[in-house]
């Protein structure tokens, strides 16, 4: 069973996909939560990235941007 819409709904699902895909949810559940942080120099290019400007392609301004 889900909810979905606030809604209930079932599934009718072969055990052995079922035990698999609950497996994956496991799986996926334990590498969201072992994330490493960011670093300093990932956490300034993502934040130049989400500013809007012209795209910077040369290497020599990319380093400047990012202060390398």
């Amino acid at each position: 069973m889900y909810t979905r819409y606030d809604q209930e709904k079932s599934v009718v699902m072969n055990p052995q996909d079922f035990h698999r895909l609950a497996a994956l949810d496991e799986a996926l559940a334990e590498i969201v939560d072992d994330r490493p942080a960011f670093s300093e120099l990932a956490l300034r290019a993502h934040e130049l990235e989400d500013t809007p400007a012209e795209p910077v392609e040369d290497p020599v301004q990319i380093r400047a941007l990012l202060g390398l």
